[in-house]
């Protein structure tokens, strides 16, 4: 009887808590269902647990620590407009590329920030929006550098 193997197939699938790698092995050509392994595993993002200095291109640098499973940051302004804020927030992540992850989330003071990681390069994209004092709602696109300090 002849009978063709077809090789382990892998699937990634974005989950906004991390990666999902679900396993799946192929049945033989003979009709007959082979045993079917599956795996699950669900990656931590590079930052979780780590502290990182993000510094702005607008003269801001932030001192963000995530926490040990990456679904919550402190961050303290420790230069430019704000210094010595601090705020905690919960993260909204996902992996959107090979070593880069999007993460977003609202700040007590209403500030919704966005950032686009690059751990190959070590920059990041970020983006918020803000209410003025008349109530329009603004956002602002900025470059900054990545810098792990813990």
């Amino acid at each position: 009887m002849k009978r063709r193997f077809v090789a382990l197939a892998a699937a990634l699938a974005i989950t906004a808590g991390g990666a999902t790698l679900v396993a799946g092995q192929a049945s033989a050509d003979d009709g007959t269902a082979a045993a079917a392994a599956s795996t699950s595993y669900t990656a931590l993002p590079p930052f979780a647990g780590k502290t990182y200095l993000i510094t702005v291109d607008n003269g801001n640098v932030y001192k963000n620590t995530y926490s040990a499973d990456g679904t919550s940051l402190h961050s303290e302004t420790v230069q430019g407009a704000g210094v010595g804020e601090t705020f905690d927030a919960t993260l909204a992540t996902a992996q959107v590329g090979w070593g880069l992850y999007f993460t977003s989330w609202v700040e007590p003071n209403g500030v919704t920030v966005s950032h686009v990681l690059n751990f190959n390069n070590n920059t990041v994209k970020v983006y918020f929006t803000f209410a003025t004092a008349t109530g329009t709602r603004l956002g602002q696109l900025h470059s900054a550098t990545l810098t792990r300090v813990a």
